[in-house]
């Protein structure tokens, strides 16, 4: 069975991660609270990680512990984007080989950023079509020994490193009574959940995906785990199917309160707004929370203290040229 979470483990990894992931600021965003009808929102700023995104925190805490048990192991990983991007650093950090599965449907610019992170050490190596593909294989490598799967989400210790954004925010902001949470794997606002429940059982949790990719918000409206069709959307890094086995699956439906979903055209919007009003470059999946509280999906948050997670900053050029025009 595989081993879920614990407080005890976000514990350790709040101290873990110290002097590695930033303690990211909490900013008022006046403006947002006017729009939604919300009490006082903050934005909780994961884009100003060295990396340019919050994955920083499950990787380096993951990966510690693998190194602290074997070193000389190699790594493998699946992803395009953020979570390659922080396990290479971190297996680096730690004098550990990685290899970096994407699918060949990789967008060009992605797949160029993650190449010139390419070492003696650090490979990126093309497999099968999509990232669903590049991930079956690299849990194929980690069942066959081969290497060390560091999953971007069904994952303890990830989660664990995840949670500390919730730590930080409950730490910085007692008063907050509701975070909203982009959702891909279920990672992020698995572990932000697990800290924040226990600690202030009346906090609303709130998750966000793209329509085009919603397998989280299916699950919980119906309880299915099936592979579903994914659509195209700009906010590709929370874009892709969740393993059937995920831990994920079984810890949003305990601790996440409400989940929606928000179209392409709301999603360019908010990261339009992002850009004229905090004046904040973000990635669409960054950009979720703020999409669904400008566009008034939130009716439950109407007059709550909200603190919404800004996941990243790393937005092609082509993308920002495609949102702007």
């Amino acid at each position: 069975m595989p081993r879920y979470p614990l407080l005890a483990d976000v514990l350790a990894a709040t101290a873990r991660l110290r002097g590695i992931a930033l303690r990211t600021p909490l900013e008022p965003s006046p403006p947002l609270a006017d729009e939604s009808g919300a009490a006082e929102v903050r934005l909780k700023l994961e884009s100003a990680q060295p990396t340019g995104a919050f994955k920083t925190r499950g990787a380096h805490n993951k990966i510690a512990l693998v190194a602290d048990q074997r070193r000389d192991i190699r790594l493998v990983t699946a992803s395009s984007g953020n979570h390659g991007i922080a396990v290479a650093t971190a297996a680096a950090r730690h004098g550990m080989g990685v290899t970096i599965l994407v699918g060949a449907s990789v967008l060009p610019a992605k797949l160029e950023r993650l190449r010139a992170l390419e070492t003696d050490s650090i490979t990126v190596e093309i497999f099968g079509r999509d990232s669903d593909d590049a991930e079956a294989e690299a849990r194929r490598r980690d069942q066959a020994g081969q290497a060390v799967f560091v999953s971007p989400y069904n994952d303890a210790d990830v989660i664990a490193g995840q949670a500390t954004v919730g730590v930080e925010i409950l730490e910085d902001w007692p008063e907050c009574e509701a975070i909203v949470v982009p959702v891909g794997g279920g990672g992020l606002i698995a572990g932000i959940g697990l800290w924040a429940k226990a600690v202030k059982p009346s906090l609303r949790l709130v998750g966000i995906q793209p329509a085009a990719s919603p397998p989280m918000y299916a699950h919980l409206e119906s309880g299915g785990t099936k592979p579903m069709p994914i659509a195209p959307t700009l906010a590709d890094g929370v874009a892709g199917n969740i393993e059937r086995d995920s831990i994920t699956w079984k810890m949003c439906r305990q601790l996440v309160d409400e989940m929606a979903i928000v179209d392409e055209d709301v999603i360019a919007d908010a990261m339009r707004w992002a850009l004229d009003v905090p004046h904040l470059l973000l990635e669409a999946s960054a950009v979720l929370g703020i999409a669904a509280l400008r566009n008034r999906q939130l009716v439950s948050l109407r007059g709550l203290r909200v603190a919404v997670v800004i996941t990243g900053r790393n937005v092609s050029a082509e993308t920002l040229r495609q949102i702007i025009t």
